[in-house]
């Protein structure tokens, strides 16, 4: 038996606008509006805190541990007399020599175009040096090496070239200021490290409370709406992708947020602050190194096109399969006695695979796509050691600036990567939101349960007024139906299978609305009426009964708290379930197991017989509510029956004709249509189809 129906997607190929589900959800984020800005504060100050590491390593090179001084031919910079006033205050003369040396803070601060300048105009050869205070360990390596050093009471130079000649500890020696500064560095570049984890924390936890609180509301909101709809609905709609909907889909859109607001946007400020910090640091580089991004813009581009569809049908294929193997579990019973496991094995082995192959496309399109990115970030990188090395050469770069720029680099491709890979996540949570917007928004309205309060004096008079319904159109269910039933009467329904008596319930308590004539309650059409008060007047008792997860006594209560405990008890003596409830070891508390396996089906009946007894209605209904309970249990609740339905309006429906012989009035269905109506006796009489219908019985009980 294929299984097709429950691969059915509402609205498969309706394609819902981006901006249309932004506006749509952005109700359930609104009341997080402080907390999702808190985030963005704390990620805009951990990605500061990100940006500054590089700079210091910067500091630390072009600083501390390779600065760069160049020396000065006066002559040369007097011929120009702007550029020498620029660089006048800038200038540090060796006294007793006529070296002027260019300090690495001046070259540093005058930007990556002056040495350049000054080379071309000849004011300084191409011999870089090194300079530092005149400190007593600095001057004690000058008197090892006077040849190779030059120095007076504030300055020590050295070629850089000549440096080589020196020993370890007398570099070390030397550069003492350079070793405080770069253990400087090291401890506010541990310091800025930790400052950055307290804020990313702080960020993720925040999101985190902001993203729970949200997936609350949109389930709340989810499952509000599914128990708004009417009956109808779930024929339509598998239970298991309503299930999908309510959990999957809503866990997708918590995912969402996290990837949004705890990765992606403290990605987006990376790559903003990057950028504005390379462009800052070298334009020339900036530019040659985003060259690649209209080649990154538009693969993402032809990636967003093909990953959300493939993210659709995934989402669609998931859902299939739990509504089957939902199905399948409920139906297995039925699947074994006729032995067709087998058969919806294969079914089963075919949805399957096309959530296989859903998958793989999935997969494929990002296989494609995170090559790409690594393509454009080795590109970038081989564009920095080429040309910016060749700057670093000809002194318009330092070796600080080139570090860094590959640093930054690097780092400007991590969130790139990361949003690839948080991309599908995305995507499936936009594929998730498509069908939460189509469950809540496209579904149909829901049941209109508000209008007028019951009458004030309320005899509990039903009248059915020329009522036709039909499921579908092409297959009417009741015909022109019309009968009363006066308050304090007994009305009892018969007749074959696929008749409409059930249906007749369903119209009364306004699970369907009746497509032609009207429903009345007390003189009142039922639509006009609140529903929920005119269901609260009914006592509903069906053949197949509803257990719920919880106690016997949570099972009969339904969460009345009005009800008092002997009260309860009464309820328990009236249906006969005080007996089973005295077999079990935990009494009226024993916990049921899903379904109320442990009890047998007229166990259940009359169970759900006490739930009605319990809620004591002026209007009590049975469908077949003996259909399952054996004969002696049958007459015990017929005797119940008699006391409750005292002073009370009841209708019967039975297949039994012997459970309602004693009914005031007793009608006929037959093809939706009222074919007889009286008292049995008048029926028994007319020697029509109810006295066939009683004399069968009776020989099949007999």
């Amino acid at each position: 038996m294929p299984f097709n129906n429950v691969h059915i997607e509402e609205s498969h190929h309706t394609t819902v606008g981006l901006y249309r589900l932004f506006v749509y959800f952005l109700r359930f984020f609104r009341p997080r509006r402080a907390i999702i800005a808190a985030t963005l504060l704390l990620a805009m100050c951990a990605t500061a805190a990100e940006l500054t590491l590089p700079h210091l390593v910067r500091t630390g090179i072009d600083r501390y541990i390779v600065p760069t001084a160049c020396l000065i031919d006066m002559d040369r910079l007097r011929q120009h007399p702007d550029l020498f006033r620029e660089l006048e205050t800038d200038l540090t003369p060796v006294d007793g020599t006529d070296m002027v040396f260019l300090g690495p803070e001046a070259l540093r601060q005058a930007g990556t175009s002056l040495l350049p300048q000054l080379q071309a105009l000849g004011i300084s050869a191409p011999e870089r040096y090194y300079i530092t205070p005149a400190t007593s360990d600095a001057l004690q390596v000058v008197q090892n090496h006077p040849d190779m050093l030059s120095a007076d009471n504030n300055v020590v130079a050295i070629a850089q070239s000549d440096m080589a000649a020196l020993s370890s500890s007398e570099l070390l020696q030397l550069r003492r200021v350079d070793v405080r500064g770069v253990a400087l560095l090291s401890g506010l570049f541990l310091v800025v490290l930790l400052v950055g984890f307290g804020l990313t924390a702080a960020q993720l936890f925040w999101v985190e409370h902001a993203s729970q609180h949200i997936m609350h509301d949109v389930r709340r909101t989810v499952f509000n709406h599914l128990i708004s709809r009417p009956l109808s609905f779930f024929t339509a709609n598998p239970v298991g992708r309503l299930v999908t909907r309510a959990t999957n889909d809503v866990q997708n859109l918590h995912e969402m947020f996290n990837a949004l607001f705890a990765s992606m946007l403290k990605d987006v400020l990376m790559v903003a602050g990057i950028m504005a910090v390379l462009l800052m640091l070298d334009v020339r580089l900036s530019l040659a190194c985003f060259a690649v991004l209209p080649f990154l813009l538009l693969s993402a581009m032809l990636f967003s096109t093909f990953s959300r569809r493939a993210f659709r049908e995934v989402r669609i294929k998931i859902a299939a399969i739990n509504a089957m193997i939902q199905e399948s579990i409920a139906g297995l019973s039925v699947l074994k006695v006729f032995g067709r496991e087998s058969e919806h094995d294969r079914d089963f082995q075919r949805l399957n695979y096309e959530n296989y192959q859903a998958n793989m496309r999935q997969t494929t399109v990002f296989a494609i796509f995170s090559p790409v990115v690594d393509f454009a970030r080795l590109s970038v990188m081989g564009i920095i050691v080429w040309y910016g090395g060749l700057r670093t050469l000809d002194g318009a770069m330092s070796l600080g600036t080139l570090v860094v720029f590959l640093y930054y680099m690097r780092m400007f491709f991590r969130p790139i990567q990361d949003m690839t890979e948080k991309y599908n996540i995305i995507q499936s949570a936009f594929a998730s939101l498509e069908r939460l917007y189509l469950l809540l928004e496209k579904s149909g309205p829901g049941e209109e349960l508000a209008g007028e309060p019951l009458p004030q004096d309320q005899g509990c008079a039903i009248s059915f007024r020329n009522v036709s319904f039909a499921y579908n159109e092409t297959e009417p269910v009741l015909r022109d139906v019309s009968f009363d039933v006066a308050p304090g009467t007994t009305l009892a329904i018969v007749g074959v299978t696929g008749s409409g008596k059930t249906t007749i319930i369903n119209l009364l308590e306004r699970f369907y609305d009746a497509q032609q004539g009207s429903i009345l309650f007390d003189g009142v059409d039922i639509r006009k009426l609140d529903t929920v008060q005119l269901r609260r007047q009914m006592g509903l008792v069906l053949q197949d009964v509803i257990m719920f997860s919880g106690s016997i006594r949570e099972n009969v209560l339904l969460g009345n708290p009005q009800v008092s405990e002997q009260r309860l008890r009464q309820a328990l003596a009236i249906s006969n379930l005080d007996k089973v409830v005295a077999r079990l070891p935990g009494g009226i508390d024993e916990p049921l197991m899903e379904g109320a396996r442990m009890l047998s089906a007229g166990e259940r009946q009359l169970l759900a017989f006490a739930r009605a007894v319990v809620a004591d209605p002026p209007v009590l209904i049975l469908d077949e509510a003996t259909a399952n309970i054996d004969p002696l249990t049958e007459e015990l609740i017929q005797k119940a029956l008699t006391n409750i339905t005292i002073r009370r309006t009841a209708i019967i429906i039975a297949h039994r004709l012997s459970t309602i012989q004693h009914a005031d009035s007793i009608i006929l269905l037959h093809k939706g249509a009222i074919k007889e109506q009286g008292t049995h006796a008048e029926l028994m009489a007319r020697k029509g189809m109810y006295y066939r219908m009683s004399k069968l019985q009776y020989l099949s009980d007999s």
